[in-house]
């Protein structure tokens, strides 16, 4: 009878470690769960069907907002950064009717710098969106290679230089 209690003893030991790690481990992956893994919501643009008697549907996209709303967006996601380096900057060099007249002649919504392979794909995206894009590069466009993979343009950018300027026309 000794024996059968202190089993018991262990193994309802045991039976409280397992289900206070399993609760724990529970709580722990509900707090810390990845919430914004990209690919897991819907598609933008859900893919074509056909409709009743085998008409093709093609899918609607969703619609551009107009260039002013997006300004509106780029200027409220940067701010409070935005209003304090220009107090900081005005406060510098003062205020006078010169800056308010350079802000009156801005050409562009969004400046690039560097056109590899990730900078090219960001201005085709904001400029397939109705944006003023400036891209500046040290170098010619896509010279180069982005350290990571962007999967905005293919990473055979480099080669088509060479594929251009090294033509064989008797091949």
């Amino acid at each position: 009878m000794a024996a059968r209690s202190r089993s018991s003893r262990v193994l309802r030991g045991l039976l409280y470690t397992v289900g206070a790690g399993a609760a724990g481990g529970g709580i722990l992956y509900a707090v810390y769960r990845p919430r914004d893994i990209p690919g897991l919501e819907a598609a933008a643009v859900p893919p074509p069907t056909y409709g009743e008697g085998g008409i093709f549907r093609p899918p609607k996209f969703p619609e551009v907002r107009k260039r002013e709303d997006q300004i509106k967006d780029l200027k409220r996601s940067a701010g409070v950064i935005a209003s304090s380096v220009k107090g900081t900057v005005g406060g510098l060099f003062g205020k006078g009717a010169s800056s308010e007249k350079v802000a009156e002649e801005e050409p562009y919504d969004l400046l690039i710098i560097g056109g590899g392979a990730t900078g090219a794909g960001i201005a085709l995206d904001a400029v397939t969106r109705g944006l003023k894009v400036a891209l500046v590069e040290r170098d010619d466009f896509s010279s180069g290679t982005s350290s990571k993979s962007t999967k905005l343009v293919h990473g055979g950018v480099r080669y088509l230089e060479k594929a251009v300027f090294n033509l064989d026309y008797n091949q």
